[in-house]
């Protein structure tokens, strides 16, 4: 019988499962990778964690009906940590749960949620999450809370909404979050207006709650649903607590704030906060401060993990050197020797490979691809196809539809591993997983924890965090027993952050019919008393109330990410998108006129043709190339005006103000992926400027401070063979390093939350010398430079200790050199930056 299959068809039909493992010894790869790094000469610790037996709560108190519906889901019995979580919901508490990754936290809330919202047919429950991924997994997860379908029993469904049975009893529940540049037709969000009306269990983002209530004070028939809602609320959860910490924290404070005084204002005072956390120092703290909610109101904590946790093995490694300068191997080199160790000898564990940005996921799963096939097809484990993809690339400018088809497929044992940005790091259960590789230091312990928790949940875990060079990480390499012994982060937000107040006052007042009473009782009466001095004519203020008499407010994001883009490739007029949700700084790096990039096939290659700002459209074409591109980004910056003196002087200025930075796409490197061909440089001169307004601390040094300088390094410069100007140039950008690496640890907030640039000679600075510390995003707004400010001579006394403490001549990456640096690190001068360190200790000491 000929077949009557087509050869695409056919195609479907294979079965591209590769052979997988059915147990993991973590110790047994664990030792392999130590006899690989004697051969390598990279540094490596091992740290273990034992195995620990669950702990049950035998006893607590459970109809019937709940019960049975646990097991079905393959529940019987609870942690001892649930149960406790479960009592203080059920006796109206607020609670706080720090616990570990995979221990049933989203569990602990939703049996007393579902125990309301089945006795009560008017109950509401609000889900938080800092991500909209996250927010469309916990939706999945509530499925399993329906009913079983009988001939009685009807679960409606659709994307985004579900009418689930439980118990017989009615709890509609959906999706709501804005979808900017995705078509109409792409958008899974269609069941939003189901939600407003009829949904009693309502799943959303942070970012987009803010929004919501925008529509309480709008004149649409949104107001009346929202209205029901709240009304009716009776429990909030907030999921990944520590994610909110320094700016982003401070805005959902207020957000949350906003949210109280709504529900209050409707009658509603019976709300309960439930709160889940990776572990961090200060979860009850963090959570008091973002609700407001302290004494007789505050939380509970339920901080002790009573579930089982598999064995883990930890390998710390940092490639070992190459040369007398302390140059390291790269990271990539080493990794591709672990991962042909690891798949060797019939061992198939499932991996997650984390990167630190987008387009690396991108490249990286290309290049393990091409070497994991090479290798495996000369080891005879396995025959693999021309193109057959081994690891995938995961990160959040793919479309949903990628994302989700590479779950099912490392799920299903079609491919080995993905390579993820932090877009994996939380929530969404992948439970398949063996082996974790970090690329670096994820710039948190509770990141660290939580990256590492992706694997091991089906039986032993590995994780490998593979150390670059870069201060703190060759700190920890010098110091592994430190690493595991710290204890973690403390969160912190700022409450009373003025500018933050005075924004999100307005908007509450717009969404309380112009007037808000009490306002003491969620604000510090100090910060209020300030903010509406500086705004008075706009406020009236009488008995407790405070009326707002401005003009109705637009609402700004909680985070200002600018413009998005999507990237789309065009057949006829047919059109494909690639990626989405690209933000401006990606676009002139990554996207750029002449641009050539992977797609997300990891095999096809696109060229930038040219960019519809109007429609935000990044058009594209297929091409053939054997190199891609980098863009060099450069900022400049123009001083908009000063709003605080910090250090006023004859050779040293220093204040805050408003500058607004101008990006730019310098020119963009060739890297070549077929051959050893060094990458080109190619300068641009038709490029897309983007620019925005943010705050900034400025150092300048007049005449007479660059003379004092000169002074200052005349003893570094008659042994060097540099000009003043050149050593100067590099002694201020390994100052610029320094304080740059410091500032998290001072600050406390993310590398990612602040920019840096420094200046020899400057038209922005009346062709003298200056440093610029600016808030990253855009409008500022965060207090990021406020708090520099205040800490300056701490942070000169840390970036001095870092600089003097290393023992390189020259500057190395456990010092001054820097890994994301736009000038590539050059020039850089270390006894030079040690020395402008110590001057302007000199110079705050008097202030200080």
């Amino acid at each position: 019988m000929s077949s009557l299959l087509m050869t695409e068809e056919m195609d479907l039909l294979l079965d591209r499962r590769l052979p997988l493992q059915e147990t993991f010894h973590s110790s047994l790869l664990a030792g392999q990778l130590v006899e690989l790094s004697k051969r390598l000469r990279a540094d490596v610790f091992v740290h273990e964690t034992d195995e620990i037996q669950g702990m049950y709560d035998e006893h607590i108190p459970m109809e019937s009906w709940m019960r049975s519906k646990l097991e079905t889901m393959g529940i019987n019995k609870l942690y001892k940590h649930q149960g406790e979580a479960v009592e203080a919901i059920r006796q109206g508490r607020n609670v706080v749960i720090c616990t570990k990754t995979a221990s049933g936290k989203s569990l602990s809330y939703n049996i007393p949620i579902m125990e309301k919202l089945v006795a009560d047919l008017n109950a509401c429950a609000l889900y938080l999450s800092p991500f909209k991924a996250l927010v469309e997994d916990q939706f999945a997860h509530l499925q399993q809370w329906a009913d079983l379908e009988e001939e009685n029993v009807s679960n409606f469904k659709m994307a985004g909404f579900s009418k689930l049975k439980v118990h017989g009893t009615e709890v509609p529940a959906g999706l709501l979050f804005g979808q900017r540049n995705i078509p109409q037709h792409m958008r899974k969000d269609q069941a939003s207006n189901l939600v407003f009306e009829q949904g009693r269990y309502w799943l959303t983002n942070v970012h987009y709650l803010h929004p919501i209530l925008q529509s309480i004070g709008a004149q649409t028939g949104k107001a009346s649903q929202l209205i029901r809602f709240l009304t009716n609320l009776r429990y909030i959860v907030i999921d990944e607590l520590h994610h909110y910490s320094g700016m982003i924290g401070s805005k959902v404070a207020m957000v949350i704030r906003r949210l109280r005084m709504l529900c209050e204002r409707l009658g509603n005072r019976e709300i309960q906060f439930i709160a889940c956390s990776a572990t961090i120092a200060n979860p009850k703290y963090l959570v008091e401060e973002l609700t407001g909610k302290r004494g007789i109101q505050g939380f509970h904590e339920v901080m002790e993990s009573n579930a089982p946790i598999n064995k883990k093995d930890i390998v710390l490694w940092n490639p070992g050197l190459i040369d007398i300068e302390h140059k390291r191997r790269a990271v990539a080199s080493d990794l591709y020797e672990i991962l042909k160790t690891v798949y060797r000898n019939g061992q198939w564990p499932r991996s997650i490979i984390f990167s630190s940005n987008r387009q690396k996921s991108q490249l990286l799963s290309r290049e393990l691809n091409m070497i994991l096939r090479t290798h495996l097809n000369e080891s005879g484990s396995i025959e693999l196809k021309e193109g057959q993809d081994l690891f995938l690339p995961y990160h959040a400018n793919l479309p949903q539809e990628i994302k989700e088809q590479t779950i099912k497929k490392l799920q299903q044992g079609e491919i080995l591993g993905v390579v993820a940005t932090k877009a994996l790091e939380v929530g969404i259960d992948v439970d398949c997983l063996d082996l974790c590789i970090m690329l670096g230091y994820p710039g948190s312990h509770a990141s660290f924890w939580q990256q590492a928790g992706r694997v091991g949940r089906g039986g032993d875990g590995l994780v490998v965090m593979m150390l670059q060079e870069e201060p703190l990480q060759q700190y920890y390499a010098r110091n592994p027993l430190e690493f595991f012994q710290q204890i973690p982060e403390s969160a912190a937000i700022n409450i009373n952050n003025p500018k933050i107040l005075r924004e999100h006052l307005v908007y509450a007042a717009h969404e309380q019919g112009g007037t808000i009473y009490n306002a003491i009782n969620y604000v510090r009466a100090s910060v209020l008393r300030k903010v509406l001095a500086e705004v008075d004519e706009q406020w009236q203020q009488a008995e407790g109330k405070l009326m707002y008499m401005g003009e109705s407010p637009k609402y700004l994001p909680l985070i200002a990410m600018g413009e998005t883009y999507t990237v789309v490739s065009k057949s006829g007029w047919n059109e494909t998108i690639l990626f989405q949700n690209v933000d401006t700084r990606s676009l002139i790096r990554d996207y750029h006129v002449d641009a050539i990039f992977l797609g997300s096939d990891n095999r096809s290659y696109y060229k930038v043709k040219w960019i519809d700002k109007r429609q935000r459209k990044v058009l594209v074409e297929q091409v053939r190339s054997d190199y891609l591109t980098r863009g060099i980004v450069r900022d400049s910056i123009e001083v908009s005006d000063i709003t605080k003196l910090i250090l006023v002087g004859n050779e040293l200025k220093a204040n805050i103000g408003n500058i607004i930075v101008k990006r730019n796409t310098f020119g963009y490197k060739k890297i070549y992926t077929h051959n050893e061909k060094p990458s080109e440089t190619v300068q641009l001169t038709n490029t897309y400027p983007v620019s925005f307004q943010t705050d900034a601390l400025w150092l300048l040094w007049d005449e007479q401070g660059k003379s004092q300088l000169r002074n200052l390094l005349a003893g570094i410069q008659t042994v060097s063979d540099l000009t003043f100007e050149e050593l100067l140039d590099g002694s201020i950008h390994a100052a610029e390093h320094a304080l740059a690496a410091a500032i998290p640890a001072i600050v406390k907030c993310s590398a990612a939350d602040f920019q840096h640039v420094s200046f020899h000679s400057s038209s922005t600075l009346f062709g003298m010398p200056g440093l610029f510390i600016y808030d990253s995003q855009v409008g500022g707004g965060s207090g990021i430079v406020e708090v520099v400010a205040e800490k300056f001579n701490v942070l000169l006394k840390k970036a001095e200790l870092m600089m003097t403490s290393c023992r390189c001549s020259n500057g190395c990456p456990s010092c001054v050199q820097l890994f994301q640096c736009e000038r590539q690190n050059e020039p850089l001068h270390k006894a030079g930056g040690v020395v402008v360190i110590q001057s302007l200790q000199r110079h705050f000491k008097e202030i200080i």
